[in-house]
């Protein structure tokens, strides 16, 4: 590696449940759902230099999470950054798995340290969850409860897991899923503490995503997956919005077999307890 380069992973995460609370009057909507990072990483790469930000997919600059953040950095410290970032995209983009979220957590705590740690870990929490929802999660990483927008959190015990995930070729608009939420689909009495209780007991098979749910009925294609994943009697799960899903597992021959003539992806992750 390059002389004076910092390297730093950037994990992506599973929602082991997710529920929705009803509409916020700022337009989001109020969930209650259980982050985990897992080791499916992103690697950042960090270098003194001129200000940009670039991906190995090609994500313009100005659209890119990270710019922004960094902008919102400089606007709220005064400091000017004068780093490049590359970042090597391994976490795919529109499933759910939180890739672009764990990159401004991950650029911005190294950012605020290297330039003196001119915010406090609340103020930089606060910076991260203004430019995306799950940020503030991921400056902390391993198994947390996650309210309001996503962005109140309760760290629990870490939950070490091997798990499956199968990766469609298709993109979800978080957006679009949340669009079509419906009365249905809301849980307004869905209790932190009960939750707390079953992730205790390690009764994770009983988690839903309701949001992945409705995910299912825009995408066909998604709701193949967790189809046929039940079918070969797993416990099937989307991870956020979507498209990626998974189970508590290894794969099985019959899964890459299936997964394959398909033309889906299947990778095994496990619990990521580091950030």
């Amino acid at each position: 590696m390059e002389k004076g380069v910092i390297k730093l992973l950037s994990p992506a995460k599973v929602n082991l449940g997710l529920w929705i609370r009803g509409k916020r009057p700022d337009g989001y909507h109020e969930i209650l759902t259980i982050f985990h990072t897992i080791d499916l990483c992103d690697e950042v790469f960090l270098k003194e230099g001129p200000f940009r930000v670039e991906t190995s997919t090609g994500i313009p600059m100005q659209e890119n999470l990270v710019y922004k953040a960094l902008i919102e950095f400089q606007r709220i410290t005064g400091k000017e950054v004068e780093f490049s970032v590359f970042i090597n995209k391994k976490i795919p983009e529109g499933a759910g798995l939180g890739g672009g979220s764990s990159n401004v957590a991950v650029v911005l705590k190294k950012v605020n340290e290297l330039s003196g740690s001119p915010l406090s870990p609340e103020e930089l929490s606060e910076l991260v969850g203004r430019v995306s929802s799950d940020a503030p999660f991921f400056l902390m990483g391993g198994t947390a409860i996650g309210e309001g927008r996503g962005e109140i959190l309760i760290p629990v015990k870490n939950l070490n897991l091997s798990l499956t995930l199968v990766l469609p070729q298709l993109r979800c608009s978080t957006r679009e899923v949340y669009s079509h939420v419906r009365e249905e689909h809301i849980e307004p009495d869905i209790d932190r503490e009960y939750i707390l209780s079953l992730l205790e007991e390690g009764r994770i098979d009983i988690f839903r995503n309701k949001l992945g749910e409705i995910a299912c009925e825009l995408y066909p294609q998604l709701g193949e997956v967790v189809r046929f994943l039940e079918h070969l009697g797993h416990k099937a799960l989307v991870s956020g919005s979507g498209s990626a899903v998974f189970y508590i597992g290894k794969p099985s021959p019959e899964l890459v077999r299936g997964a394959r003539l398909r033309g889906w992806e299947v990778v095994e992750v496990k619990s990521w307890l580091g950030v």
